[in-house]
């Protein structure tokens, strides 16, 4: 070997040594910190924002193995600001993780098994901070895609298009003969070697194009593999962990030929980026060498898809614990729900509040009846609503209630409180509400019970109408296999359903011109008319004032309106 080509030689190991060198010390940057960020982020409100285009992907694992099993349907999500309550849960690390927590509450459990398998994984990772914050590294490290769902990218790799090997494999022959060329004699293999490389790149961009898409899903699923097999390799014999890991283990082991050839898939080059990436990008340009270990691992996923599913369901499970784990330690106070089977369908709860209110008012309740409650605007009705909705879904999801305590029967929860006239369709307000409800009465003839939520029924139609017929659906929700709890401003609703419903209500205050509320849940009927009070702390004159007054009370004595 000549001093020229030594020189050569030399440079390129020399470049070889420094990539190692970088590569090694970024990770270790990144890693150090990636400690303290899960130090700082651990039982904390998660402060990661999202887009609209972020948001929407993360629902597409849902969409995808929802099925034919009951879920939370979106009339519902909505009305009980669900997206609101994942993004408090959301401390997931990669797109793994919140694609799980976002499946797992809009698909409640019926089994309580698999509730206390997430519940006891979840207090192992709040009672082990150093195993926890090793799961946490990687599944960080593994991170997220902003506008693909992964769930998304497993699903398009089904549609690798078969190619062949042939053209790639000649491209990386005629490289290795003429680096061949160049040793024997440099003079006329620099020439021959530039020839084959300015093939090669011609002919890498007409095949590389086409596979490009699948390149990136390709990529995301080695990350799958590569850290679901960092995961099983985690020191440490603990008998709660120990079924995952050997799960992981067998599922990566299956997939290991990609684990093996993940190292070649570049997404695209970046010269301000990672000096590796790039050096590999070029790499693969004059070897076709990523579109030949690329066709390996597409066979691979084309035999082993169902595995790719359940290592993405043994990974989800696991930071699905750890979301928990943070809720856990954010929540005010919280229980461990406990579930029954009654023929009266009961729910019992002490202490129950909002998570979402800040320095909520909790409250507690026991009813095996339906349940009309009464009460002016803005006193509680509605939040009372949610807060019960919202934590039976994180009862049968997350196995965790924020309240002194919960008992209640396994629920299907439907609602009907936020609705909205519907330009789209064209429908008013009342149209879109009856179906609403329709869709209520249509659920309760199924097998497991139905927990229920009625905000201001029919208010989109006149008071006589809305009376009688308010009255006769609420009255069908009774006695069935449903529990339903209904608010309203019509006090006639209270003395016609006071039979089959109990009624409670929350009271205002308005004393020395200012009005405030205990948003504390009273039993009974609501007595109280400050509502035409209120008009004087607004500034109303005082004839106004007295006439509402004394026309209300005529009412009240013979059941009909005059002036």
């Amino acid at each position: 070997m000549d001093r020229q080509t030594m020189t050569y030689v030399g440079f390129f190991l020399a470049v070889c040594v420094v990539l190692f060198v970088q590569s090694v010390l970024s990770g270790r940057k990144r890693t150090e910190r990636l400690k303290m960020q899960i130090k700082e982020r651990w039982g904390k409100i998660p402060r990661r924002e999202y887009s609209l285009e972020e948001f929407e992907k993360i629902s597409h694992y849902y969409e995808r193995r929802k099925g034919s099993r009951f879920s939370i349907d979106d009339i519902t999500w909505n009305d009980l600001g669900m997206d609101e309550i994942f993004l408090l849960l959301n401390t997931a690390d990669s797109a793994v993780g919140e694609e799980y927590l976002y499946w797992a509450l809009r698909t409640p459990e019926f089994e309580e098994s698999v509730l206390r398998e997430r519940s006891e994984l979840a207090d192992f990772f709040r009672q082990h901070q150093e195993i926890r914050e090793e799961f946490k590294i990687y599944f960080g490290k593994m991170g997220r895609r902003r506008r693909v769902a992964l769930s998304d990218y497993i699903g398009r790799l089904s549609d690798i298009p078969a190619f062949s090997l042939m053209p790639h494999v000649a491209a990386l022959v005629f490289l290795g003969a003429s680096i061949g060329i160049f040793f024997i004699k440099p003079a006329y293999g620099v020439a021959v070697l530039i020839g084959a490389m300015v093939i090669n790149l011609i002919t890498y961009y007409k095949y590389k194009g086409d596979m490009a898409v699948y390149f990136a899903c390709m990529s995301q699923v080695a990350d799958l593999v590569e850290y679901g097999g960092r995961l099983a390799s985690i020191p440490g014999e603990e008998p709660l962990l120990v079924p995952y890991k050997e799960r992981l283990k067998e599922d990566c082991g299956s997939l290991r030929q990609i684990r093996k050839h993940a190292w070649i898939l570049v997404d695209k080059s970046d010269v301000g980026g990672n000096l590796i990436k790039v050096v590999l990008d070029y790499l693969c340009m004059v070897t076709h060498l990523d579109l030949i270990l690329f066709r390996q691992m597409a066979e691979t996923i084309r035999h082993q898809g169902q595995i790719l599913e359940r290592l993405m369901e043994t990974m989800g499970r696991l930071e699905l614990a750890l979301c928990i784990a943070s809720f856990r330690e954010l929540a005010e106070e919280f229980c461990i729900p406990a579930f029954h089977q009654t023929p009266e369908k009961t729910l019992s709860c002490e202490g129950i509040y909002h998570p979402l209110v800040e320095n909520a008012v909790a409250n507690s309740i026991k009813t095996d009846r339906p349940v009309l409650i009464t009460g002016s605007n803005a006193s509680g009705k509605s939040t009372f609503l949610k807060t019960i909705g919202v934590n039976a879904i994180l009862a049968q999801s997350i196995y965790t209630v924020t309240a002194a305590s919960y008992e209640a029967d396994f629920f299907r929860v439907y609602s009907s409180m936020a609705l909205s006239d519907s330009l789209e369709t064209k429908e008013s307000y009342y149209m879109v509400e009856i179906k609403s409800l329709k869709r209520i009465l249509d659920a309760i003839s199924g097998e497991t019970p139905v927990l229920c939520f009625v905000d201001e029924v029919l208010r989109g139609t006149n008071t006589v109408e809305r009376i009688s017929a308010s009255s006769k659906i609420l009255e069908s929700m009774a006695g069935k296999n449903v529990l339903c709890f209904a608010a309203t401003h019509d006090i006639e609703l209270t003395a016609l359903l006071e039979g089959p419903y109990v009624n409670y209500h929350f009271e205002e205050q308005v004393e020395a011109g200012d009005v405030s509320f205990s948003y504390r849940l009273e039993s009974g009927r609501a007595g109280s008319r400050n509502a035409i009070r209120l008009l004087g702390i607004m500034g109303y004159e005082e004839r106004i004032i007295k006439d509402a007054e004394e026309m209300a009370e005529r009412f009240v004595r013979t059941g009909e309106w005059s002036l």
